[in-house]
């Protein structure tokens, strides 16, 4: 079977951004994902985020927290606001460091 048109993911039909393909244009606010061991206490993780973004002076406002089906990993939603590509790289490239973390979009 040939699938025409774009791929839906959730059923709405929004694809995420690229931000490595498009033009983005700095200041940039949006909704950052973290999912995290749930092994680790909630504080902690949220600890540990908390001193990634201040590390790179990245505003930041907690929204959501999801757990998994298996109750493995813990997902924390963020509102971030990233003021340039710089810092955008710098900052993922930190994540690899952050303790539990293991996948953030």
């Amino acid at each position: 079977m040939k699938l025409k048109g774009k791929i839906k993911s959730n059923g709405i039909g929004k694809q995420a951004k690229d931000f490595n393909k498009e033009q983005v244009n700095y200041p940039i606010t949006f909704n950052f994902k973290a999912m995290m061991d749930a092994h680790i206490d909630d504080d902690e993780n949220k600890q540990s985020l908390a001193e990634a973004f201040n590390k790179f002076d990245i505003k930041h406002s907690y929204t959501d927290k999801k757990i998994s089906s298996k109750g493995t990993y813990v997902s924390f939603t963020y509102k971030i606001t990233i003021v340039s590509k710089q810092i955008m790289n710098e900052f993922y490239a930190h994540l690899k460091t952050v303790n539990g973390l293991k996948f953030a979009l």
